[in-house]
Parts: C-alpha cells; structure tokens; sequence
C-alpha cells in the first residue's frame, strides 16, 4: 500500500466546501506570484507545488491544468468587480454621479488588493486557450457595460457629457486600473490621494 506523503490530506475536501475553495486560493495566490516572477510559460507545476507545499498529484485534484490557475485568477477578479454591480446594490443606486463615485472609490480599492492579479490579466491572457480567453473577454465586457448603463444614465439626465458611452466607459475602468499597472510609479501617492485624482481626473472628462 502507497504511504501517504506528509502534504497529502487525509481525505481529500469535497470540491464544493470551504477548505476545496481555500486550498484553491492558496494555489492561486502562490501561483500569482510565480507567473509575476518567472512568466506563465516559464512556470512549471511541481514549482508551484513547491510553493504551495501540496504534492503535485494532490494538486492535480484542486486545478486541472496550469492554464486552469490562470483562468481562476481571472475569474477572481471579474466576479470581484461584478459583485459589485449585482450583490452590493449599485446598479439600484438612483443618482448616476453617486453610481460613478462609487464604482472610481472601489475599483481603486480592489487594484491595491489584487494588483498582481490585474497586473497578470494585462500581461498573460493571451497565453489562454481561444475558448477560455473568450469567456474572460465577455466578463470584461460585461463589467463595461455595466458602467455604460450608469454613463447614458447620467447623460439622459443631462448630468454627464460624453461623445461614446462604450469609448467613455472603457476608459474609465483603464484609468482605474492605473494603479496596478503603473504602480512603479504610483508610489509616492498613498491611496486616499490616488483616490482623489482619479475622481477629480474622470469626472472633469465626463460632468456635463
């Protein structure tokens, strides 16, 4: 009989409790930081079960492949920005300009909390299969819509002033993830400050 290794559980969780979907955030985050460090490519699966201290056919039940990994930090971060939208009650906020605030005050919140996971979602989608990378792009686009429907909001209430809502709306999300992506060179703002720019920066470009 196979003995079991030190990092092998007992009884592997079921995939739909608590300790699947944290042993699976823990793989996530470890391989976050493998792929920021080495690349996707460069990135091997007993690297990342070196780091995650999970026998490599162990993990094997957690994710299914390397590019599984990646599609789930992907995931994390749109089901993030969507919860937002649908379970924290903004899309059911009446004022547009408080909608917009809002969404700038998140947005910038969540970039200091997964600033990897933005930073690799710029830099490695295109290393997602075709069928898997459509499904990311249409949780992006679905995010944009989103803030296009507060924009025509607003300009119908003639509070906004914009010449195309989808243009306007992909912008805005761009700027919010400055941080992210240019945080070399965000550091010496601390976050209430960035958080203030911002605003100042994206509602002059749409206030009627």
């Amino acid at each position: 009989m196979r003995k079991k290794t030190l990092s092998e559980p007992k009884s592997k969780p079921r995939k739909t409790n608590v300790l699947f979907q944290k042993r699976q955030m823990q793989i996530i985050k470890k391989a976050t930081k493998l792929f920021m460090k080495k690349g996707y490519v460069q990135t091997s699966m007993r690297e990342i079960s070196r780091a995650t201290g999970i026998d490599i056919r162990n993990l094997y039940y957690f994710i299914k492949s390397k590019e599984d990994i990646l599609f789930l930090v992907f995931e994390m971060i749109h089901k993030r920005e969507e919860e937002l939208f649908e379970q924290e009650g903004l899309m059911t906020v009446d004022d547009p300009l408080e909608q917009l605030k809002t969404l700038i005050h998140e947005f910038i919140y969540y970039s200091y909390d997964y600033a990897d996971e933005i930073l690799l979602l710029y830099r490695e989608s295109k290393a997602l299969s075709k069928r898997l990378l459509k499904i990311i792009l249409a949780r992006e686009s679905k995010v944009v819509s989103y803030l296009e429907e507060i924009l025509k909001k607003g300009k119908a209430r003639k509070v906004f002033h914009f010449e195309d809502a989808s243009f306007t709306a992909n912008m805005i999300i761009y700027q919010l993830s400055l941080r992210a992506l240019r945080r070399w060179n965000m550091k010496k703002y601390s976050k209430e400050k960035l958080i203030d720019l911002l605003e100042k920066q994206i509602l002059k470009s749409v206030l009627a």
